[in-house]
């Protein structure tokens, strides 16, 4: 496949949309859950089974559904629960989630990079760091300038592939509602009362350091806690440059939590814009008919990679790459994980060198920003051997 002839708007942000729209309207996920397992009693007949939320509705599916998530409801009768009026789901179809690879690494990153940038090696980067946030299981941050356009990476996959949450303004409440997700973007943390700082905070340190299950805490109107599966769950958290909070005497990232929350984070800062125009008219509708086969490869190919995810940088990492002993464990981890897909993308050890070393420029150009604890590390390696030293 040629990439260069696709369409520049193949993956905007309408046409996704209508497709999105088309394709998932009406599939329930696991991730429609919304209870307990409970018990409805139906004209004297116990019911077992679970409440789902679509849009505005809400319906009931027995137990002996369950399992065959995700389906379409093919009959359904109208009943009430309490004050609630939901759907009895009787009948279903089992649906079939591809999984299959379409397209490698490089031609899915080239496919989510056809928006023209003033900074296409940052935008790659950054594209190949939110594949491998879906496909893998990673935590990193992300700062940019406005206008670099994190969101649309972020639209690509979760117009797609759903079950991605990109909450603005997070609090707690809102990122508690979102766990069964496979990927969860904090898009700007800002205004935290007290609270909502410490509890966000125990989550960042859960999540951040890897950890295969998260307890959510006892809701304001009862009962038990909750155990979630957080072992495919990735964690991005996007910002704009500490200047612009300094500016305007806000608090940004570094700022907001302790030192063993900002640990588990890996920082990069991308530069550039995108500049493509995209009040240019057009028709979303005939762009996604025109282009259907191309999301469904998509879908099929992202769905593989979580199926078949990577599992060794398939290239030498380069000596310049260092993190210091106390954040080896961390950054060192997330930024591995990457570099497998970079090395994925790279079609030779030399491509590799260039690509990684400018994340890697990504990751000390922050904490450049920040007093710079990683060069005076180099120097001081540099003033013992002669050499910089790679702790992988």
């Amino acid at each position: 496949m040629n990439i260069e002839d696709i369409e520049e708007f193949v993956f905007h942000a309408d046409a996704i949309s209508e497709f999105q729209t088309v394709r998932y309207s009406d599939i329930f996920t696991k991730n429609n859950i919304v209870s307990k397992k409970k018990c409805l009693n139906i004209k004297g007949e116990k019911y077992y089974g679970f409440f789902l939320e679509k849009g505005l509705e809400m319906y009931f599916v027995l137990d002996e559904h369950v399992n065959h998530l995700p389906f379409r409801v093919n009959k359904y009768q109208e009943l009430d629960y309490k004050s609630d009026v939901y759907k009895l789901i009787l009948s279903i179809d089992p649906i079939s989630i591809p999984a299959k690879q379409v397209y490698t690494v490089r031609q899915m990153v080239a496919l989510m990079s056809r928006f023209e940038h003033t900074n296409s090696t940052h935008q790659t980067l950054f594209n190949i760091a939110m594949l491998t946030s879906w496909a893998d299981r990673v935590n990193f941050r992300v700062s940019t300038d406005s206008g670099f356009g994190k969101d649309s990476a972020v639209n690509i996959i979760s117009h797609l592939v759903n079950n991605t949450a990109n909450i603005y303004g997070a609090t707690f409440a809102k990122l508690e509602y979102v766990l069964k997700n496979h990927l969860i973007i904090l898009n700007e943390m800002g205004n935290l009362n007290k609270d909502e700082k410490t509890n966000l905070q125990e989550f960042l340190l859960h999540t951040g350091a890897y950890f295969n299950e998260y307890t959510k805490r006892t809701r304001k109107s009862g009962g038990t806690l909750e155990e979630y599966d957080i072992s495919k769950l990735s964690l991005v958290i996007f910002y704009n440059l500490p200047e612009y909070y300094t500016n305007k005497n806000q608090e940004y990232f570094d700022q907001m939590f302790q030192k063993a929350v900002i640990d588990r984070f890996i920082p990069f800062v991308f530069k550039g814009r995108l500049c493509s125009k995209f009040e240019t008219v057009m028709d979303p509708k005939q762009i996604m008919r025109d282009n259907e086969k191309i999301y469904q490869g998509f879908i099929a190919t992202i769905n593989y990679y979580k199926e078949n995810p990577l599992t060794s940088i398939k290239y030498e990492m380069p000596r310049e790459v260092y993190f210091s002993k106390d954040r080896i464990s961390r950054y060192g981890k997330s930024f591995n994980i990457i570099a497998k897909y970079v090395a994925a993308y790279c079609e030779d050890q030399k491509s590799f060198n260039t690509m990684i070393l400018e994340l890697y420029k990504c990751y000390t150009d922050y904490e450049s920003l920040l007093g710079g604890e990683q060069e005076e590390g180099q120097k001081k390696i540099k003033a013992k051997t002669g050499k910089t030293k790679s702790l992988f």
